[in-house]
């Protein structure tokens, strides 16, 4: 049943955008959509800061596929240029090509147990730059995280965000060390933005372990 739901969650807002999308081709002043948020909560079993675990990392794309333009946003560790333990890091990649990043200046590991951990990763186009952004975040080991210290923008020739897919983010991020560590990832809602000023919501939640193939 919790399936069932999901999917059904999944097909009504790709049906919306898909149903954006085509409009803005039969009409010049349909609405396109300008930026996306989805708003997450990771929910901590016991942590092991000396391993600096668990790690997670969260992919976002403003289209429906990872092989171009896309951001990771890793929790607990930086990958890139080389691995560090703890701490956060937004990254835009291009396909499998690295492309720019930046690191928060909290590089505290992970240590409380059952800490909550809640973030809004944010998507928006304006005037061909592409932006990327870790905002309102809240934890007990990092206390408030986001802004500039977690933002990525570059030039980009895509007209509108009306591509983007939840299911993207939902099948490509991952806990990928130490899960069991790990109580839930959760995508709690989603917002979105036209370029008319109206601004959409769609609560989930869904749970990152959903299967969305099985």
């Amino acid at each position: 049943m919790r399936r069932q739901k999901c999917l059904g969650l999944l097909a009504t807002l790709s049906a919306f955008l898909a149903a954006v999308t085509i409009s803005a081709r039969a009409y010049a002043d349909s609405p396109k959509v300008i930026s996306v948020e989805e708003h997450w909560e990771l929910r901590l079993a016991e942590p092991d800061p000396d391993r600096s675990a668990p790690q997670t990392t969260m992919v976002m794309s403003p289209s429906g596929n990872v092989s171009g333009a896309h951001f990771l946003f890793t929790l607990n560790h930086n990958s890139v240029p080389d691995y560090a333990p703890g701490g956060m890091q937004v990254q835009l990649w291009d396909g499998d090509e690295f492309v720019q990043s930046q690191t928060a200046h909290d590089s505290k590991a992970l240590d409380r147990s059952e800490e909550l951990v809640t973030w809004t990763q944010k998507i928006s186009l304006q005037s061909g730059r592409l932006s990327f952004q870790i905002c309102d975040g809240t934890s007990e080991t990092w206390g408030k995280f986001g802004g500039d210290d977690l933002t990525l923008s570059a030039n980009s020739s895509l007209a509108s965000l009306n591509s983007y897919r939840p299911s993207v983010s939902l099948s490509e991020s991952q806990v990928g060390y130490a899960q069991n560590r790990v109580g839930s990832l959760t995508l709690t809602k989603l917002v979105w933005v036209t370029d008319d000023g109206q601004t959409h919501e769609q609560n989930a939640p869904i749970p990152i372990d959903t299967s969305l193939d099985n």
